[in-house]
């Protein structure tokens, strides 16, 4: 279950935290925490372990459209890494059939020549 949170930092500025638990179960997780700047409201700073973001920027006319922003960017990360391991696997398992056609190929042989 996703939930966005609002906090307050030490500042006494309100934060907003992405709260994520894929198990439905105690271990929820912030996968994302967001701050407005307080000079250009358009302006919002995020972090983020799993999009490897510290302190970086998106522009957005509303907290919520900064908001979707974060999911939209959350959502085509876990695409890219789906689609890398998807690549990785189909790769792997070709290395292995051409693996186990090379050992099949030579056992032949050496039936051949014996």
């Amino acid at each position: 279950m996703k939930e966005w949170k609002t906090e307050k930092n030490e500042f006494g500025k309100e934060g907003y935290e992405l709260h994520f638990d894929q198990f439905y179960g105690d271990d929820e997780d912030i996968i994302a925490s967001l701050v407005q700047d307080e000079e250009d409201d358009k302006a919002f700073y995020y972090i983020s372990e799993e999009l490897n973001a510290d302190n970086d920027i998106l522009w957005a006319d509303s907290i919520d459209g900064a908001k979707q922003q974060i999911e939209e960017m959350l959502i085509e990360h876990w695409k890219d890494e789906i689609e890398y391991l998807e690549e990785r696997l189909k790769e792997f398992q070709e290395n292995k059939r051409r693996n186990n056609n090379a050992s099949n190929y030579k056992c032949k042989w050496k039936e051949h020549t014996s």
